[in-house]
């Protein structure tokens, strides 16, 4: 069993979440993607507390991406 990476790219937050970038952008922008900002380095999502709140709201990744959408 492979260590599984903490912090994801827009890309693999996007891919993840069946969205594309610019909604992994616009989420994180309105405080709905637990994420930070690395100087040099760009936007990385926490998947740990991604998963920790697809948890509590017991949903999948791709049902809570639909709800980003507003779908």
């Amino acid at each position: 069993m492979g260590i599984e990476r903490r912090w994801l790219t827009a890309s693999e937050a996007a891919s993840y979440l069946n969205l594309n970038k610019k909604s992994i952008y616009r989420s994180c922008h309105q405080r709905k993607l637990p994420h930070a900002k690395v100087a040099g380095i760009g936007l990385r999502i926490d998947k740990r507390a991604l998963d920790a709140l697809l948890e509590r709201e017991s949903i999948g990744p791709r049902e809570y991406g639909q709800r980003l959408e507003g779908k």
